[in-house]
Formats: structure tokens, sequence, C-alpha cells
């Protein structure tokens, strides 16, 4: 592609398209190994992402499902449809907060835990397969240069 367009409109700079180019299609191999990693266990990725994050967070009581959606940046709508799912499959359980009655706190169940706990385990082994190619300190390199590339355009 790039040498067409060399070829094409010699005085257009496309070298981004090097970089950019295959970001993405590396970005699609990536998400295709996922969805396919969570897919014999019956997970969409919203819902792999649900339960890792109570997991990873770990709190007792349960979590707050706004925080929940802040830390998947989707709305509470969609949240609440994901909780609901999650809830119907026995994943996840629903229950009063008792600092504040009006607010629930949603905790992974024990089956929960043991789906996501499976889960993690297909999509790393998903991960190490589109990473194979790299070794320890490209891996390291890839993941510094991207944190500098994206930095400018992430908003927390």
């Amino acid at each position: 592609m790039v040498a067409e367009w060399g070829r094409r409109a010699p005085s257009l700079d496309v070298a981004p398209l090097q970089v950019i180019g295959r970001l993405l299609r590396w970005a699609e191999h990536g998400q295709r190994a996922i969805r396919d990693a969570l897919q014999p266990l019956g997970l969409s990725y919203g819902d792999f992402d649900v339960l890792n994050t109570l997991r990873r967070r770990d709190d007792p009581d349960g979590t707050n499902p706004r925080d929940l959606a802040r830390s998947s940046l989707v709305t509470s709508g969609a949240m609440t449809a994901r909780l609901d799912r999650l809830v119907e499959a026995g994943l996840v359980a629903r229950a009063n907060d008792p600092s504040d009655r009006r607010a629930v706190l949603v905790r992974l169940t024990d089956r929960g835990e043991r789906l996501a706990t499976e889960a993690l385990e297909a999509v790393l082994a998903a991960d190490e397969e589109l990473l194979a190619p790299l070794d320890d300190a490209q891996r390291e390199q890839l993941a510094a240069l991207l944190k500098t590339a994206l930095a400018p355009h992430e908003t927390d």
C-alpha cells in the first residue's frame, strides 16, 4: 500500500500508514482471538470485563454498578443490561448497600469467580499467542511506546 501510494502520489507522506495500519490489523487479530477464547465459555468481552473487574477489585461488600460502568467506559444503562444478564446466569449477585439503602452493590458468586478465573486464563493465553513473535524486551519496548503514543489521547 505504501509503495503504491509512493507511485501514485510521491509527494504524499504515507509513512503513518505503516504504523497505524498495522496497529489496526493487530487489534483486529487481538479482538478476534479474545472473542474466540471467550466464546466457549459463553461470555462476551463486556461480560468478561465485568466479571474480572469485580474479581480484581475484590471489594468484600461488593462494587457499586456506577463504578463498574465508569471503569468499563459504558453508560449506566449498558451496565445494567450486562448485570441483568450476569445475574440471570448466576455469575453475579446484587445486594443492598449497607451504607446507602437506595443503592446496590454487585459481587461475584462462587460460580462467577470460577468462570472469571477460567476466562482470564483463556484471554491471557490468547494474548500470549498474539505476542509470541516478540521477546520480553520487545514487549516492554512496545508497551512503553504505546503508552507514550496513547497518553495525549487518554481522558481520565
